[in-house]
């Protein structure tokens, strides 16, 4: 076989693949315009559930929407090796806090905290051990 018949198979056996893979993404869009034009469908208003967690197909990888019986909410995103990385959460008075984390530690955080004169928002750096390196001077109550 010449260089010219080996590019024309390659070809064609990629149009072929493209032609399956068209014809199958029709056919699913096709089957959920049928399913969501179902007449006396009920379209459910709300989710009741202590967490939901949606990951990748090999688990590693996920975000978690949480709620915990002593009244924390919060929202997490985790890793390829499972280590937070980004969460954003809030205590049962309401308070408020999005962190940012690194090798287990979180390296920046942005918060409402209880300070001298009631809450107040802080914004910290924080080393590898997770020790502040450096935060807001001046804290600024709202």
């Amino acid at each position: 076989m010449n260089y010219l018949d080996v590019k024309i198979q390659k070809l064609e056996r990629q149009n072929r693949c493209l032609t399956y893979a068209v014809t199958i993404i029709g056919l699913v869009l096709s089957l959920l315009f049928l399913l969501s034009a179902t007449p006396g469908q009920k379209v459910q208003d709300e989710i009741v559930a202590h967490s939901i967690r949606v990951v990748n197909d090999q688990g590693e990888n996920s975000a978690q929407l949480a709620a915990t019986p002593d009244g924390f909410v919060g929202l997490s995103f985790t890793d390829l090796k499972g280590e937070s990385g980004f969460s954003v959460m809030m205590t049962p008075s309401g308070k408020t806090s999005v962190d940012f984390s690194r090798n287990k530690r979180i390296r920046l955080e942005l918060g409402v905290i209880d300070g001298n004169k009631g809450e107040e928002y802080s914004l910290q750096l924080k080393d590898r051990e997770g020790k502040p390196v450096w935060q807001v001077p001046v804290r600024n109550p709202y």
